[in-house]
């Protein structure tokens, strides 16, 4: 009887928790404004009322608001790094021409304070003219991450008898060259991820080859691996005479061993620069140039290359509760880009195995997973002797 009367009881009040929880609900669907297009933005544009000139004063208002759109629609796009890369881009050619961007906006409302009209707008980017627009200053948008490109790129002064490559002697420390300094600069611009022979020269006993000036494909590939790069550029700048650039650069897909693109550009060196400047200035125009005409290219093959897809069983070790379980599982499928699908396969002695299917590069996979800053526990990977991939939460934050 009492276990009845306990029952009903909680029924009745299990009964009235669904009624207000769902009430509520309904309750705040009903408050959250109509969804607005991801594509739409929302802005506030402000004039100032000058001699009680307010007609002047909206019209200022209504162009600040399209600018900011424009703004806002370029943070969201390039994201952090896009913007600061290529601030001056987007400052002295996109957003002064912010007007012819914009698909359509609607003025939702619009209030006077004081000596301030204020204005709110709703606007669209014509996403289109935006493409050809970010494509014609070389700022070509992928998804997932940068790709890594190290640079094998000779300078050659042939008036002072001077020729640097790195390579020939990767432990030294010898500083970056000026075509180096530029093509770093450039191609981060372009969206890429420039890798720093400063920074993580790998030890190691390399051939006679890999030495050369002049490198072969093979052996500029070599380099790519133990850089663990996406590209290798290898080729020469040659300043002649001090009158005029050549550069050559030729791009090598490391994953595939294959030739991606080769270009080359010659400028000549203006007589109007400064005496310090007009020789990088000049390395720079002539990189820049290549630059924006092999960058799609790369992008192009690498997004081919990274459209396979793969499969990878992966053992996880140091779980102490399910729990951990699927917050990596949940981690693995939802902010890995290019994971499609996270299985459970088999459970053996203190391990869980999973079946990741993703597009792309294997390596590239786990870099990109270890190196995410949402991850949720600090872990390491390991390769056993026969292959099997190994990811340990032993250590965990």
């Amino acid at each position: 009887m009492v276990q009845k009367i306990f029952s009903s009881s909680l029924g009745k009040v299990l009964l009235a928790f669904c009624f207000v929880f769902f009430f509520n609900f309904s309750f705040l669907k009903a408050e959250i404004p109509g969804k607005v297009d991801q594509e739409e933005i929302l802005v506030i544009g402000t004039g100032t009322i000058v001699d009680g000139n307010v007609a002047n004063a909206r019209k200022a208002a209504i162009s600040q608001a399209l600018v900011r759109g424009v703004e806002e629609y370029l943070a969201r796009r390039l994201g952090h790094q896009g913007m600061m890369n290529n601030f001056r881009k987007v400052i002295q050619q996109i957003i002064p021409r912010a007007r012819e961007e914009i698909e359509n906006f609607h003025i939702l409302a619009e209030e006077q304070i004081d000596k301030d009209y204020k204005i709110l707008v709703r606007l669209k980017v014509n996403e289109k003219m935006m493409d050809e627009e970010l494509r014609s200053l070389g700022l070509i948008l992928r998804k997932g991450p940068p790709i890594k490109i190290l640079f094998l790129v000779s300078q050659i002064d042939e008036k002072k008898g001077d020729i640097f490559s790195w390579w020939r002697d990767p432990e030294s420390d010898f500083p970056l060259t000026p075509t180096e300094l530029a093509l770093y600069r450039i191609f981060e611009e372009h969206g890429f991820s420039p890798l720093n022979r400063l920074l993580n020269v790998p030890e190691g006993d390399y051939s006679p080859e890999m030495k050369m000036l002049d490198l072969s494909d093979e052996d500029a590939t070599r380099w790519g691996r133990i850089f663990s790069a996406d590209v290798v550029i290898h080729g020469r700048c040659e300043i002649i005479e001090e009158k005029e650039i050549s550069v050559t650069l030729k791009v090598l897909d490391v994953k595939g061993g294959i030739t991606v693109s080769q270009d080359s550009q010659t400028e000549m060196i203006s007589e109007d620069l400064g005496s310090i400047d007009k020789i990088f200035q000049t390395i720079e125009k002539a990189i820049n140039r290549v630059a924006l005409r092999i960058s799609p290219i790369i992008i192009k093959t690498m997004e081919v290359s990274e459209a396979s897809t793969n499969q990878l069983e992966i053992a996880l070790k140091g779980l102490v509760n399910f729990k951990q379980f699927r917050q990596l599982k949940d981690f693995i499928e939802k902010d890995i880009w290019g994971v499609k699908s996270v299985k459970q396969t088999r459970v053996k002695d203190n391990s869980i195995y999973i079946l990741v299917e993703f597009t792309g590069d294997e390596n590239r996979f786990l870099e990109t997973l270890v190196n995410h800053g949402n991850l949720p526990f600090k872990v390491e990977v390991t390769r056993t002797s026969d292959g099997e991939v190994i990811i340990n939460l032993r250590k965990l934050l």
